[in-house]
């Protein structure tokens, strides 16, 4: 019976995280470059299973996150980002540029942080001239900072930064070969863990902004399903209280 109860509890707590998932998709549909976020609800053997190095012993990483193993039967939900490309909208704005490319590619920004990556290109001229992204960091190009000093430049597919017929430089178009490692920073960057490569075939389109992936049909279909499946849990857990309680009073009769 507590075990009922136990299992009626991590399913609300599962559903709840993914609705808060499902929420953020929802509220960032309008965001250009915006990677939307996929639920995974994952058993704890299987969770064990793939942290379990050679020898059988639970990796360090894994004790790090929290990981017990003396937890048999939990879940745990966990996100993981698409990277599919988004749809494109016309701008007809210079400083507006779109990856086409199913997704691969990320654009390269230095901000004060470091390095960063982003499918968002609705970019703009610093009081020095240089592209930068809507909070100042900037544009990074093959030879650096991309400086234009004007609004009127060309960009072309693949990727080369004309100003007056010349090129000045290239955008710096970054691909990694596992994604999914990618950690997520606020709506549009992402940080590496790794080095990534500078992508071959990238196709760049000026006056364009890639939009965010998010069908928001799809996603309130998603969030009707969880909570359908929240209130389920909801009524286990109602049911298994009353049992118990009705169990519990029963004994104290027979006293």
């Amino acid at each position: 019976m507590l075990d009922g109860m136990k299992r009626a509890a991590q399913g609300m707590i599962s559903m709840s995280q993914k609705q808060d998932v499902i929420a953020s998709n929802l509220a960032n549909t309008g965001t250009a470059g915006f990677r939307k976020d996929m639920s995974k609800v994952t058993s704890f053997s299987d969770v064990l299973a793939v942290e379990m190095n050679p020898s059988g012993a639970v990796t360090p990483e894994f004790i790090q996150a929290g990981g017990d193993v003396s937890t048999e039967g939990m879940l745990f939900t966990s996100s993981v980002t698409s990277f599919a490309q988004g749809s494109m909208r016309q701008t007809s704005n210079n400083l507006d540029l779109a990856l086409n490319d199913d997704g691969k590619g990320l654009f390269t920004i230095q901000t004060p942080d470091g390095l960063r990556y982003t499918r968002s290109g609705n970019f703009k001229l610093s009081s020095d001239g240089h592209m930068v992204t809507n909070d100042g960091s900037y544009v990074m190009g093959h030879r650096g900072k991309i400086k234009l000093n004007s609004a009127d430049f060309e960009v072309s597919n693949a990727g080369e930064v004309k100003l007056d017929g010349k090129v000045v430089d290239k955008l710096m178009i970054t691909t990694f070969d596992d994604p999914s490692k990618l950690k997520k920073l606020g709506s549009s960057y992402f940080v590496a863990s790794s080095m990534g490569k500078v992508s071959k075939d990238a196709q760049v389109m000026q006056g364009f902004l890639e939009m965010s992936n998010v069908n928001p049909i799809k996603e309130m279909v998603d969030m009707i399903t969880v909570m359908r499946a929240y209130e389920a849990n909801q009524k286990v857990l109602q049911t298994e209280d009353q049992m118990l309680g009705r169990a519990t009073n029963e004994v104290g009769r027979l006293r």
